[in-house]
């Protein structure tokens, strides 16, 4: 391939992107909230928790995500508690897509993860369902989501709340990694 083409794919990924990025920020800015039993809005000082929290779930977390999203992202970013502890998060995005369909409203789950210390007691399927309600109300037509391949107790649970295996992929969840894309249509 000749530098130009390369160069023009370059400046095509370049606009789409922020074009995306700008779209799926007025969206948030546009986002309805619903009130779900123990999930909360992230807030600054639950940074620490969550992070560890991160950090205990993935080999190849990516801290620096998180810390953006915790700036950009604050509608759609939260976290599930026990007794006042935090156990639990989940942070997505929104992207804006044309389809056969026309405008379609997507959203990606960026990371999901549980306290080891709470796994397997349903913090992640309430943190998950609850996403996935106030996703519906605001009119989002497909989840979206990767997996590593090896997560069998992730892909479980995403299967049980209806997520569907699109293709294999790899690099996304980690360098050299092979993840799972999934997704749940709601509309």
């Amino acid at each position: 391939m000749d530098l130009t083409k390369i160069h023009t794919r370059s400046v095509i990924y370049f606009f789409k992107r922020l074009l995306q990025d700008t779209a799926g920020s007025l969206l948030v800015k546009q986002w309805k909230l619903i009130e779900k039993k123990d999930i909360v809005l992230f807030e600054d000082s639950m940074l620490p928790d969550v992070l560890r929290i991160q950090l205990d779930g993935f080999e190849n977390g990516n801290e620096e995500k998180l810390i953006k999203y915790s700036k950009k992202s604050r509608n759609i970013f939260y976290v599930i508690k026990n007794k006042d502890k935090i156990v639990g998060y989940c942070v997505y995005y929104l992207k804006p897509v044309l389809s056969l369909r026309g405008f379609e409203k997507q959203s990606v789950i960026s990371s999901i993860a549980t306290d080891k210390n709470f796994r397997g007691r349903g913090f992640a399927e309430r943190l998950l369902k609850g996403s996935i309600e106030e996703m519906k109300v605001n009119g989002i037509s497909v989840i979206l989501l990767y997996v590593n391949v090896n997560n069998l107790p992730a892909i479980r649970l995403y299967e049980k709340t209806g997520f569907r295996i699109i293709k294999q992929v790899e690099n996304i969840c980690g360098q050299n990694e092979k993840c799972y894309q999934m997704g749940l249509r709601l509309a």
